[in-house]
């Protein structure tokens, strides 16, 4: 099933007749648009950039409860997010899968062992599960050497699940499409429309493509722009309510920074938690937790790390594995994404509280706050405020069925067979049809196939390179220089699936290299 259509079908929205306009693409937005696609009405989803462009492929890479959120007395959020996560592993095995952690006490810690055990306990609890403990002496030694063993107390192990949130939000709309849903990218909302009673009743939108703009009319408007929903929300009201929180991410290559399970590690200077993940054949370490300043949203096109970010991620990880000796210079990429927290005032960013509300401004619904691990939860508190808006309509069925794709198994690798199944769903028996099999050999050392590139550029509405490579596939993160290795792998495919000539790749590639440089590599100091 191709996703990507010509840019002259765009304009056809306008002369559809919709019950639901969705304003973002991100995961919360996904949600929302799946589900209401699933209960039969008629539901459209634009997003002025790249679908996940925005938190969404810029978050901490989990699906998980939040131990932090736990000390911080968060209970309801804890709580929420653990019986998710044990729902998400079950409804996309391969996609979410379960991550070991580990966490390091030592001596000089404000708590103990059986502190932190008595935490994890609870968090077990909350998820249904006992699959937690401790290492031994001799484990510890044989097992982490690289970890420094100064004050080692302990060694705790706990689960929570790994993702690829650019591929969860594409999977989930995928699934709406498959139900009736229609979706565009690069198509900004630029106003709402009202009628003669001043009663909301639709959007203008502007198409990126081609500058067409038009009116779209619809029961509701769902403003699920995540960090920026308070510049939807100014245009029938005043109040602002969301802090934007900048969380930033560095990553190593593994053969430099080899960790085999994931950890938990507090910052020696502030005591902040911190994550250590294996990803994608990486090492990824973060995350920060700092306002955002406006000026910064002027200075660059996307969120980026600063120099003092990435010295004290560095700084955390060279007090844990001092043997590494980890430098800038070891870093091959970084990112940094906004979170939209509801503003409680000056509270430290690290216990502001991460739950959702729903904002009602006639027939404008703004949600905000939450955290990726319960947009499922989320979707649903928002489809149960505006139902009351919308006409009846019968359910198409609630789920999409995965065709296994088995047939293909005796002639793939099964770690590979599993990633796929993982990011294609009910997609997989296409997607392997449609793939030579010569095409699903790794790229420059990487997870990533041409097969995934070439199937992604037809039919995941691919429009430009930082679509597909930074969140479509992940190359020009786990790649050094932003993938450049692969750029002459890429350009016949893109002059072939999309028709670009000489002259538009190059300003692909420029562009490209120049925000890669800006927001993703490592700061000029």
């Amino acid at each position: 099933m191709s996703s990507r259509k010509p840019t002259l079908d765009r304009a056809e929205i306008v002369h559809r007749s919709w019950d639901a306009i969705i304003i973002g693409g991100g995961i919360t937005g996904a949600g929302i648009f799946r589900d209401l696609a699933a209960q039969g009405y008629q539901v459209l989803l634009v997003e002025q950039n790249d679908f996940a462009f925005g938190t969404s492929s810029r978050s901490s890479k989990l699906v998980h409860g939040g131990l932090r959120y736990l000390a911080n007395a968060q209970f309801r959020v804890t709580y929420e997010s653990v019986r998710e996560r044990e729902t998400l592993q079950k409804q996309y095995p391969h996609l979410i899968k379960p991550l070991q952690f580990l966490l390091p006490i030592y001596d000089h810690y404000k708590y103990g062992a059986a502190f932190f055990k008595a935490g994890i306990g609870i968090y077990d609890i909350f998820g249904s599960k006992w699959n937690h403990g401790s290492y031994t002496s001799a484990q510890i030694d044989a097992d982490f050497s690289t970890l420094n063993h100064k004050e080692l107390n302990a060694v705790l192990y706990y689960y929570d699940a790994e993702v690829d949130d650019s591929r969860l939000v594409f999977r989930v709309l995928s699934e709406g499409m498959a139900l009736g849903g229609t979706t565009l990218n690069y198509c900004c909302c630029s106003g709402l429309l009202r009628n003669v009673s001043r009663k909301i009743e639709g959007v203008k939108l502007v198409d990126a493509l081609t500058g067409n703009e038009m009116e779209v009319h619809a029961q509701v408007v769902v403003n699920a722009t995540g960090p920026w929903a308070d510049e939807l929300r100014l245009q029938v009201q005043s109040e602002k309510v969301i802090r934007k929180l900048r969380g930033s991410h560095v990553l190593f290559a593994q053969d430099r920074f080899p960790v085999k399970y994931a950890f938990t590690i507090f910052h020696p200077s502030d005591g902040r938690a911190l994550f250590v993940i294996p990803w994608q054949g990486m090492t990824m370490v973060g995350t920060t937790d700092l306002d955002h300043p406006e000026s910064f949203e002027r200075e660059k096109p996307e969120p980026f790390m600063t120099g003092q970010e990435m010295d004290y991620l560095l700084e955390a990880v060279n007090a844990l594995f001092p043997g590494l000796h980890l430098t800038e210079h070891d870093i091959i990429s970084s990112f940094a994404g906004l979170r939209p927290i509801i503003s409680m005032g000056s509270m430290d960013p690290s216990k502001a509280s991460r739950t959702h509300r729903i904002f009602q401004d006639d027939c404008l619904f703004s949600i905000a706050g939450g955290k990726l691990t319960t947009f499922q939860r989320m979707a649903d508190d928002l489809i149960k405020h505006i139902r009351p808006y919308l006409p009846e309509r019968t359910s198409r069925q609630t789920a999409v069925p995965l065709k296994s794709g088995n047939e293909a198994m005796p002639t793939l690798d099964p770690h590979l067979f599993n990633r796929l199944s993982g990011i294609y769903g009910a997609t997989l028996p296409d997607f392997l049809a449609e793939t030579d099999l010569d095409e699903l050999q790794p790229l420059a050392h990487t997870p990533y196939t041409l097969a995934e590139l070439r199937w992604a550029i037809r039919h995941e509405m691919i429009w430009h390179l930082p679509d597909l490579l930074l969140r479509r596939t992940r190359l020009g993160l786990v790649s050094p220089e932003g993938g450049l290795a692969t750029f002459e792998i890429i350009k016949p495919l893109m002059q072939q699936e999309l028709n670009w000539s000489e002259k538009t790749w190059r300003k692909e590639i420029q562009d490209y290299t120049k925000l890669w440089k800006d927001c993703y590599s490592i700061p000029s100091k």
